[in-house]
């Protein structure tokens, strides 16, 4: 049995990845997506880390059972977690990867191949934009309730101020890339598990968000992921 602890994107909430925790906890694993405070907008990387450290906290886990997923822009919180409560695996999803003393924002400016052109700007609580850029892929009948799952959480500050890493925590990492994402790149997404993290991406076909388009697959990846047997930690350059 594996515990996952999902950190949700900026445009879908808690609800959003019910698909996926019902299937890995039909095969006999547990789940928790807690809830970014979508309000606190005006606060930084910190503050929302320190929420998501209180919600493993509070979940029971023992840190050494954890895999921590980070979805999207989840991505910017993740080794900000792992560094204060270190799991046993982190697993960036369709995700953004924060550099030590590197805003997210400054990523993008020095390479603007992370994000789809079409994408920037717009605003994923808008139907039309949803079904085009992040939903593309999901089944007719899924539809509605996937677009009821989405919130708009632009964490501003976060994504504006460096990333508080003084290094990379010493936890290993896994990267899923989906293969036709149209917000953050595809070819963004392999190039950056190779050079930031120095891991193969594992991929999956479609778009945006198999959390609601397949959850079944991506179940499967990550339920492979959780068998991977880790060698000892050893320090990680914060330059990688």
């Amino acid at each position: 049995m594996s515990f996952y602890f999902v950190i949700h994107s900026r445009g879908q909430g808690p609800e959003g990845y019910k698909l996926l925790a019902q299937e890995l906890e039909r095969r006999g694993h547990r789940v928790v997506v807690p809830a970014l405070r979508v309000d606190r907008t005006d606060e930084g990387l910190a503050w929302h880390t320190d929420t998501l450290v209180e919600a493993r906290e509070q979940c029971g886990f023992q840190p050494q059972d954890v895999i921590i997923v980070g979805h999207s822009a989840g991505g910017m919180y993740l080794p900000l977690v792992a560094e204060r409560w270190p799991p046993r695996r982190m697993v960036f999803l369709a995700a953004v990867i924060p550099r030590p003393g590197v805003s997210i924002m400054d990523q993008f400016r020095s390479d603007a191949s992370m994000m789809n052109p079409a994408w920037i700007g717009k605003n994923p609580m808008d139907d039309e934009v949803a079904l085009e850029f992040t939903l593309h892929d999901c089944p007719p009948e899924r539809l509605n309730w996937a677009l009821s799952t989405r919130v708009l959480f632009y964490a501003e500050r976060g994504m504006q101020e460096p990333c508080p890493l003084k290094s990379w925590p010493s936890v290993p990492a896994s990267y899923i890339s989906c293969a036709d994402d149209r917000t953050i790149t595809p070819a963004w997404q392999r190039k950056a598990a190779r050079e930031f993290l120095g891991v193969e991406p594992l991929e999956l076909p479609g778009g945006h968000c198999p959390n609601v388009s397949r959850p079944q697959a991506l179940a499967d990846v990550l339920e492979s992921i959780g068998l991977i047997v880790d060698p000892p930690p050893s320090d990680q350059s914060c330059d990688r």
